[in-house]
């Protein structure tokens, strides 16, 4: 189970895409293939094909998108390995953003949901740019069994980012809030993207580091990888 982690690229890219007001309506759709299902530093799936739709007026936007999230492994500390699941991610996010000459905000809420377990994750995102600098504040629950006795866990991801028109770099850290658990990492990537034969393409190169089990004992396992994403967007 993806436990607390789980969450979509494109969402978070829509939330920060997001800000831009467009003075009419618009209708968009994505689609595109990942190497490997990266989010903010973890392995969540294989390599995998997502899509999805997107609708923008007046600084509100809302979407859904999905992908194909193959099983994968990953050491999750105290000798543990995460055995993910083969199925369906679909995520639903709303909010509203603004821009103010060199500075852009946004507001949202993003739901992720899944096919192959009962549980899901609610976050409250905000974001903050200021000339290709970004910061990100994402507060967050995850429901393990919403016909059940289990409580609602809670987490929080701090994200600071800066993109150019080719290069970008991220640096990310994600918390648990729940009382006993004091689970915690942080990530670093560096990224490259570009358009080729009308296709936008992209390589991220990440690793995660200050990783901390539930008991908060450190735990050096830390994960390296590379991204590649491939993808084109379409205007309705």
């Amino acid at each position: 189970m993806k436990k607390l982690l789980s969450a979509s690229i494109a969402a978070a890219t829509l939330a920060s895409a997001g800000i831009a007001v467009p003075a009419a309506a618009e209708v968009s759709a994505n689609a595109g293939f990942v190497s490997d299902y990266y989010f903010r530093g973890v392995n969540l799936g294989d390599a995998g094909a997502y899509a999805g739709l997107d609708y923008s007026e007046s600084g509100f936007y809302a979407g859904v998108w999905t992908i194909d999230d193959g099983a994968s492994s990953y050491d999750i500390g105290d000798d543990s390995t995460y055995n993910g699941n083969d199925g369906q991610e679909v995520d639903y996010y709303l909010g509203y953003g603004m821009e103010h000459g060199d500075f852009s905000w946004s507001l949202g809420l993003t739901h992720y949901d899944y096919t192959y377990t009962s549980s899901y994750e609610r976050e409250f995102n905000l974001n903050l740019g200021y000339k290709g600098f970004g910061l990100e504040y994402s507060s967050g629950s995850h429901t393990e069994d919403p016909d059940g006795a289990d409580e609602d866990s809670d987490y929080t991801f701090i994200g600071l980012s800066w993109s150019g028109e080719i290069y970008g770099v991220t640096y990310g850290n994600w918390a648990s809030d729940e009382d006993g658990d004091d689970s915690e990492y942080s990530y670093a990537e560096v990224s490259a993207s570009g358009e080729v034969s009308g296709l936008d393409m992209g390589i991220t190169i990440g690793r995660t580091f200050d990783v901390k089990d539930s008991n908060g004992d450190d735990d050096e396992a830390g994960d390296g990888y590379i991204v590649l994403d491939i993808s084109k967007g379409f205007t309705l």
